[in-house]
Protein backbone atom coordinates (compact mmCIF):
# COMPACT_ATOMS: atom_id res chain seq x y z
CA UNK A 1 0.00 0.00 0.00
CA UNK A 2 1.42 3.53 -0.63
CA UNK A 3 2.15 5.53 2.12
CA UNK A 4 -0.06 8.70 2.60
CA UNK A 5 2.53 11.30 4.13
CA UNK A 6 -0.12 14.62 3.16
CA UNK A 7 -1.26 14.30 6.50
CA UNK A 8 1.92 15.11 8.14
CA UNK A 9 2.62 19.48 8.36
CA UNK A 10 4.68 20.73 5.56
CA UNK A 11 6.90 21.64 8.75
CA UNK A 12 7.95 18.12 9.82
CA UNK A 13 11.35 16.43 8.88
CA UNK A 14 11.17 13.52 7.51
CA UNK A 15 12.10 10.45 9.06
CA UNK A 16 15.39 8.73 8.98
CA UNK A 17 18.82 8.84 10.61
CA UNK A 18 21.53 9.95 9.60
CA UNK A 19 25.39 8.81 10.32
CA UNK A 20 26.24 11.60 13.38
CA UNK A 21 29.77 12.30 11.50
CA UNK A 22 27.35 14.44 8.96
CA UNK A 23 26.71 16.71 11.94
CA UNK A 24 30.01 16.94 13.08
CA UNK A 25 30.98 18.17 9.34
CA UNK A 26 28.29 20.57 9.18
CA UNK A 27 29.41 21.72 12.52
CA UNK A 28 32.83 21.97 11.59
CA UNK A 29 32.21 24.14 8.58
CA UNK A 30 29.72 26.50 10.36
CA UNK A 31 32.53 26.57 13.02
CA UNK A 32 35.10 27.88 10.02
CA UNK A 33 32.91 30.25 8.86
CA UNK A 34 32.45 31.99 12.12
CA UNK A 35 36.24 31.57 12.86
CA UNK A 36 37.03 33.46 9.80
CA UNK A 37 33.93 35.88 9.47
CA UNK A 38 33.05 36.28 13.29
CA UNK A 39 29.86 35.22 12.46
CA UNK A 40 28.92 34.21 15.94
CA UNK A 41 27.98 38.03 16.28
CA UNK A 42 25.65 38.32 13.86
CA UNK A 43 23.91 34.76 14.08
CA UNK A 44 24.49 33.30 16.70
CA UNK A 45 21.63 30.96 15.96
CA UNK A 46 23.49 29.09 13.41
CA UNK A 47 25.01 26.97 16.08
CA UNK A 48 21.41 25.62 17.03
CA UNK A 49 20.93 24.16 13.24
CA UNK A 50 23.48 21.16 13.20
CA UNK A 51 22.34 20.56 16.96
CA UNK A 52 18.35 20.31 16.01
CA UNK A 53 19.64 18.23 12.56
CA UNK A 54 21.85 16.18 14.74
CA UNK A 55 19.08 15.49 17.38
CA UNK A 56 16.42 14.54 14.46
CA UNK A 57 18.23 12.69 12.41
CA UNK A 58 21.55 10.64 14.98
CA UNK A 59 19.64 11.01 18.38
CA UNK A 60 20.74 12.81 21.98
CA UNK A 61 23.91 11.72 21.72
CA UNK A 62 24.86 13.54 18.36
CA UNK A 63 23.34 16.35 19.55
CA UNK A 64 24.86 16.34 22.61
CA UNK A 65 28.19 16.19 21.01
CA UNK A 66 27.56 18.57 18.74
CA UNK A 67 26.26 21.80 20.78
CA UNK A 68 29.21 20.70 23.26
CA UNK A 69 31.99 20.62 20.73
CA UNK A 70 30.47 23.92 18.85
CA UNK A 71 30.76 25.51 22.49
CA UNK A 72 33.55 24.35 23.08
CA UNK A 73 35.06 25.44 20.22
CA UNK A 74 33.69 28.91 20.59
CA UNK A 75 35.29 29.15 23.67
CA UNK A 76 38.49 28.48 22.15
CA UNK A 77 37.91 31.26 19.34
CA UNK A 78 37.04 33.89 22.39
CA UNK A 79 40.06 32.49 23.96
CA UNK A 80 42.51 32.89 20.57
CA UNK A 81 40.56 36.21 19.85
CA UNK A 82 41.25 38.30 22.81
CA UNK A 83 43.54 38.74 25.58
CA UNK A 84 42.83 37.66 29.10
CA UNK A 85 40.27 40.25 31.13
CA UNK A 86 36.86 40.59 32.04
CA UNK A 87 35.18 41.26 29.37
CA UNK A 88 36.57 37.40 27.93
CA UNK A 89 35.15 36.72 31.13
CA UNK A 90 31.91 37.50 30.36
CA UNK A 91 31.95 36.44 26.90
CA UNK A 92 33.03 33.14 27.98
CA UNK A 93 30.04 32.78 30.69
CA UNK A 94 27.93 33.88 28.17
CA UNK A 95 28.99 31.21 25.67
CA UNK A 96 28.79 28.58 27.87
CA UNK A 97 25.19 29.76 28.83
CA UNK A 98 24.24 29.80 25.32
CA UNK A 99 26.32 25.66 25.07
CA UNK A 100 23.55 24.63 27.69
CA UNK A 101 20.45 26.36 26.42
CA UNK A 102 21.60 24.84 22.63
CA UNK A 103 22.36 21.71 24.24
CA UNK A 104 18.96 21.59 26.26
CA UNK A 105 17.08 22.35 22.75
CA UNK A 106 18.97 19.24 21.15
CA UNK A 107 18.25 16.94 23.56
CA UNK A 108 14.23 18.29 23.58
CA UNK A 109 14.58 18.20 19.71
CA UNK A 110 15.85 14.56 20.06
CA UNK A 111 12.76 13.45 22.52
CA UNK A 112 10.54 15.14 20.17
CA UNK A 113 11.92 13.08 17.13
CA UNK A 114 11.98 9.54 19.12
CA UNK A 115 8.10 10.80 19.93
CA UNK A 116 7.11 11.13 16.13
CA UNK A 117 9.09 7.73 15.75
CA UNK A 118 6.83 6.07 18.26
CA UNK A 119 4.13 7.46 16.89
CA UNK A 120 4.57 6.54 13.24
CA UNK A 121 5.01 3.11 14.53
CA UNK A 122 1.95 2.77 16.47
CA UNK A 123 -0.42 4.72 13.51
CA UNK A 124 -0.58 2.35 10.96
CA UNK A 125 -4.10 3.08 9.06
CA UNK A 126 -5.43 0.91 6.57
CA UNK A 127 -6.11 3.39 3.32
CA UNK A 128 -7.22 3.62 -0.42
CA UNK A 129 -9.40 0.89 -1.72
CA UNK A 130 -9.10 -2.46 -0.76
CA UNK A 131 -10.39 -5.48 -2.93
CA UNK A 132 -12.65 -7.98 -0.63
CA UNK A 133 -14.60 -10.73 -2.27
CA UNK A 134 -18.54 -9.85 -2.04
CA UNK A 135 -18.93 -13.21 -0.79
CA UNK A 136 -16.42 -14.63 2.00
CA UNK A 137 -14.57 -10.93 3.16
CA UNK A 138 -11.33 -12.35 2.04
CA UNK A 139 -8.82 -9.18 0.89
CA UNK A 140 -6.23 -9.55 -1.97
CA UNK A 141 -2.78 -8.60 -0.36
CA UNK A 142 0.00 -6.46 -2.16
CA UNK A 143 1.28 -10.00 -3.42
CA UNK A 144 -1.81 -10.72 -4.89
CA UNK A 145 -3.14 -13.35 -2.54
CA UNK A 146 -6.60 -13.89 -0.75
CA UNK A 147 -6.38 -13.57 3.21
CA UNK A 148 -8.99 -13.70 5.84
CA UNK A 149 -10.29 -9.75 6.68
CA UNK A 150 -8.82 -10.58 10.44
CA UNK A 151 -5.39 -11.37 9.56
CA UNK A 152 -5.26 -8.47 7.04
CA UNK A 153 -6.14 -5.63 9.38
CA UNK A 154 -4.90 -7.48 12.46
CA UNK A 155 -1.23 -7.65 10.67
CA UNK A 156 -1.60 -3.77 9.25
CA UNK A 157 -2.76 -2.23 12.58
CA UNK A 158 -3.40 -3.06 16.27
CA UNK A 159 -6.78 -4.13 16.04
CA UNK A 160 -7.43 -7.65 17.36
CA UNK A 161 -10.44 -9.68 16.79
CA UNK A 162 -13.72 -11.55 18.86
CA UNK A 163 -16.15 -13.01 17.06
CA UNK A 164 -19.75 -13.35 18.11
CA UNK A 165 -23.43 -13.63 15.92
CA UNK A 166 -24.96 -10.56 15.23
CA UNK A 167 -28.97 -10.90 15.59
CA UNK A 168 -29.95 -10.98 12.56
CA UNK A 169 -27.20 -13.66 11.42
CA UNK A 170 -28.54 -15.37 14.34
CA UNK A 171 -32.16 -15.55 13.26
CA UNK A 172 -31.10 -15.83 9.62
CA UNK A 173 -28.92 -19.39 10.10
CA UNK A 174 -29.27 -20.42 13.72
CA UNK A 175 -33.27 -20.02 14.07
CA UNK A 176 -33.53 -23.72 14.43
CA UNK A 177 -31.65 -23.71 17.45
CA UNK A 178 -33.46 -20.60 19.43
Amino acid sequence: MPKNDSLKPWWMLPAGRANPWWWALFAAVILALDYQFALDARAPSGFVIPTMLAAWYSGPWAAAAVAIGMAAAQAGFILARATPDALTTVLLTLNALRGGIILLIGLWFARLADHERALEGRVRTLEGLLPICSFCKNIRNDAGQWERLESFIAKRSEARFSHGLCPDCQKTHFSEFA
